[in-house]
């Protein structure tokens, strides 16, 4: 019979394994909408002051281990910068890391990527400013280790469930790294100060990083991925209700992710709101988010309900995320170098 311990082990080495086998997708985050500046780097410095400070935190399934199957912290800095006093355009500029770490730390992914924008308004001859195409750019380093000594694999199991044989495996190569370079595009519209939206198109890893560990004949290369968003941020007829829809599609070896995230916002004060919706990641989860917003910090928590039919242990236990975010200004009364809404 197998314990609960060597069954916890066989879901670590199962994560490992789906990593290894959707040849290691990339990092992702049921709060994708705050994570804006990884989600597509022409998003760099899109905010309504002139800075923005994201950290978000990750872990799924510890119910399973005690630091969870998979656990990730990430965060995000970026700015804006008018390129002259009299234009309608500005530069976007930020850096992010990522530390993402499955089966406990078995493996581990780390990202460190900067990023420039640039944002064209497109009223020429207008007096509003309420159209704007942003591109992006994006390039850092990447490092991938894998920790062997902790790894039992299925050969290791004797017929009582009991671990008493030499792991066979043999690894020539226990870490990868190099660089990465990340491009995409952002269009966004503020037709009125009630409503305004954003879409966007990004592509990741043009340069693709080669991962070998166990033997050159069984390496691969980092796979593109391609992701499209939409969102929005609508009034209501109740001026203290906003409703932001959120939508995120991903292809990545062959595989397709899509997200979809509804969440509502009620000014309680004119420097307090809060934050609630769900959302649903199609063919996985369920997603339940919570949150506040006072005096420009954002702070917002989400738990994922697994309904995947990955293993029938898995099915219903769940990861949270939380996430807090800041968008200040350098000077007080600044001008917004881009629209905004409350909520945005």
């Amino acid at each position: 019979m197998i314990t609960m311990n060597q069954s916890k082990l066989i879901y670590i080495v199962l994560g490992l394994i789906c990593s290894f086998s959707l040849q290691a997708q990339d990092i992702h985050f049921s709060q994708f909408y705050n994570m804006p500046v990884h989600q597509n780097p022409s998003l760099t410095g899109h905010i309504e002051g002139t800075y923005r400070v994201n950290i978000i935190y990750r872990n799924q399934w510890s119910s399973i281990t005690s630091g969870g199957v998979y656990s990730t912290p990430g965060a995000s800095f970026d700015m804006n910068f008018k390129l002259k006093p009299e234009s309608k355009n500005s530069l976007g500029a930020g850096i992010t890391f990522l530390n993402d770490q499955t089966g406990g730390g078995d493996f581990t992914n780390q990202l460190i990527l900067a990023s420039a924008a640039y944002h064209m308004n497109l009223d020429k001859g207008k007096k509003e400013e309420k159209t704007y195409l942003s591109f992006g750019i994006q390039g850092g380093y990447i490092n991938k280790r894998l920790n062997t000594q902790d790894l039992i694999f299925a050969e290791q199991f004797d017929t009582g469930g009991n671990v008493t044989q030499p792991a066979t495996e043999v690894f020539n190569n226990t870490n990868a790294s190099g660089g990465d370079i990340r491009v995409g595009a952002t269009f966004s519209a503020y037709p009125s100060d009630k409503m305004n939206y954003k879409m966007g198109l990004a592509y990741n890893h043009i340069i693709r990083l080669k991962e070998v560990f166990i033997s050159d004949s069984l390496s691969s290369k980092l796979p593109g991925r391609i992701s499209f968003f939409a969102q929005g941020d609508f009034l209501t007829k109740n001026p203290k209700l906003s409703i932001m829809p959120e939508l995120l599609f991903m292809n990545q070896a062959k595989v397709n992710e899509i997200n979809l995230t509804t969440n509502l916002g009620y000014q309680v004060t004119p420097d307090l709101g809060l934050i609630f919706g769900a959302g649903y990641r199609m063919s996985d989860a369920a997603i339940a988010n919570l949150g506040f917003e006072f005096k420009g910090v954002k702070v917002m928590g989400s738990y994922d309900v697994n309904l995947s039919k990955l293993t029938p242990a898995s099915r219903y236990q769940g990861g949270f995320e939380i996430s807090v975010g800041y968008i200040g200004s350098i000077k007080k009364g600044v001008t917004p170098e881009l629209p905004c809404i409350r909520f945005n």
